[in-house]
């Protein structure tokens, strides 16, 4: 039960000694410090050498999720040597690599000539500390096959780890990912501190 509070007000109270109202937004300035969308610098193509992406078709970036729907679904964590079977891992120990990105996946299958629509924002349950899902077209919605070299799911999977052993991944390779609204970064971050003890 909740009691009733009660406050005297006088009417010589003056309207100057009163409290601003909250809703009025006249009375709220912003700190000069704050980030303003016009300050964003506009994204620049400057990249280092190392940075610089292949040359391979860009993943489609279709805002309709029913336009691919039929297309299979690859997560890193398929990929992952640190997972096992159980965990979610899809392929053989000795085809698995360490910390395989959904960008790179995305090369993988671009350079396999196959349509993919990369997700950077879906990730599997399991293995939400690595972003990225990356859709691919295996079969036409009638379920003939699109490239007659890969037989099935399991077979992209092979010619995936295939490419990602031969490319593996790198302290640079995570700045590839731009983020919008976000400037690339001049320099790597730095490497963080090793506990020691």
């Amino acid at each position: 039960m909740s009691h009733a509070r009660v406050e005297e007000v006088f009417d010589s109270d003056s309207a100057s000694d009163s409290d601003p109202s909250i809703d009025d937004p006249t009375t709220f300035s912003a700190p000069p410090s704050l980030i303003r969308p016009s300050r964003i610098p506009p994204p620049t193509n400057n990249l280092p050498s190392h940075i610089q992406p292949q040359s391979v078709a860009p993943p489609n970036t279709t805002s309709d999720p029913s336009a691919h729907k039929h297309y299979a679904c690859i997560y890193p964590l398929y990929l992952d040597a640190s997972r096992t079977h159980s965990q979610g891992r899809r392929v053989s120990a000795s085809r698995a690599v360490s910390n395989p990105l959904a960008r790179t996946i995305v090369d993988a299958v671009a350079a396999l000539g196959l349509k993919t629509v990369f997700e950077p924002g879906k990730m599997h349950p399991k293995d939400w500390g690595n972003p990225g899902r990356v859709r691919v077209l295996l079969k036409t919605p009638e379920g003939r096959t699109v490239n007659k070299e890969i037989k099935n799911k399991h077979h992209l999977y092979i010619h995936i780890s295939t490419y990602l052993q031969a490319h593996p991944t790198t302290a640079q390779s995570p700045l590839r990912l731009r983020i919008a609204g976000m400037p690339m970064p001049e320099t790597p971050p730095p490497e963080p501190a090793v506990p020691r003890g």
